[in-house]
């Protein structure tokens, strides 16, 4: 599905539906207008037609289709190419990876997309409502928009983590998971952390590619838009360091309490076999079935023997009460 959306500072054309219907329009925008097609990849013929209507090259074709590659960056005669990721958190709250092609040439850009939805509903509002500079430039500027927000959504997600991973923290303080889902928990936080990280460091180098590669595409006054960009991604690295101590932390915090109750379970163990200790003793002591053990003939010799053991109990159990063992 294609949906092409022509416009300039005074008005805009949106158009939707496949490449028999709506394909006459592709780069066919008035003097003046900005063209900006959108396609999802699940139609791979659809996609091979837009790559030859605009004479992509075929290594281009392939870095589309290759959801699997890192940010990659191109830059050609006619057009350059940017393959990266974009991230969103979703009404789940689970995080959604998707790869992402643009191809940016002369009066035009064009997004190819993994699957269906993406962060670029702001874009389109100021488009179509007329907000703020994208009506009124050229499609350099709409690159920096889409670019931009994909970047702030990178943010978002790891805004997303950090309050994933200080939920963590409270659950485990709070006891209210089980240790073992927490660790996996932690494990599964540190595996997305990583794969985020792939995705966004590479973005430093291919920002700076951008700015010295597309000079004829890309009107001088870009590179302050790009250099914010470059801000933000620089921003976000700074992140994962932290991320990583937090992580630590967290762990370190699991195996404190994991120590601490296995202490206090190691301690009442202790003191339970300490106040059976002299039970043992004096039950072993006459348990020796010798004939001759004059006590045994007293009648009282068994409330005895049984009250001088609880005494002895009790008492050990006072003196360790006092010592504050326990």
């Amino acid at each position: 599905m294609f949906t092409i959306i022509d416009y300039n500072e005074t008005e805009h054309k949106t158009s939707t539906g496949s490449y028999a219907e709506i394909g006459a329009l592709l780069r066919q925008p008035k003097e003046g207008f900005v063209q900006w097609v959108d396609i999802d990849i699940a139609r791979q013929n659809s996609v091979e037609q837009l790559a030859a209507h605009y004479n992509l090259h075929h290594l281009t074709v392939e870095d589309i289709f290759h959801t699997e590659h890192l940010p990659k960056f191109e830059a050609f005669d006619d057009y350059f190419f940017l393959a990266l990721k974009m991230m969103r958190v979703d009404a789940d709250g689970e995080v959604v990876y998707e790869h992402i092609s643009l191809v940016a040439g002369k009066g035009y850009i064009i997004t190819f997309q993994e699957k269906p939805g993406d962060v670029f509903e702001d874009v389109r509002n100021r488009i179509i409502h007329y907000k703020g500079n994208v009506r009124r430039r050229k499609s350099d500027y709409l690159f920096i928009r889409l670019l931009d927000a994909i970047v702030d959504n990178y943010g978002i997600t790891l805004e997303h983590t950090r309050l994933h991973i200080e939920s963590l923290e409270t659950n485990l303080l709070n006891g209210k998971r089980l240790k073992n889902d927490i660790i996996s928990e932690i494990l599964y936080v540190k595996k997305d952390l990583n794969l985020i990280r792939s995705y966004i460091v590479p973005m430093r180098e291919i920002l700076i590619r951008v700015k010295t590669e597309t000079g004829h595409f890309m009107h001088k006054t870009s590179n302050a838009y790009l250099n914010d960009i470059q801000d933000h991604i620089a921003f976000q690295i700074s992140f994962f360091e932290t991320f990583r101590e937090m992580l630590k932390d967290l762990l370190d915090l699991h195996n404190t309490q994991t120590s601490n109750e296995l202490n206090n379970i190691m301690k009442t163990l202790t003191i339970i076999s300490a106040l059976f200790i002299p039970l043992t003793f004096v039950a072993g002591w006459y348990g020796m079935n010798f004939e001759h053990m004059p006590e045994l003939e007293y009648i009282w010799s068994y409330p005895i023997l049984i009250g001088l053991m609880v005494l002895t109990s009790l008492g050990m159990f006072i003196y360790m009460k006092t010592k504050k063992w326990f």
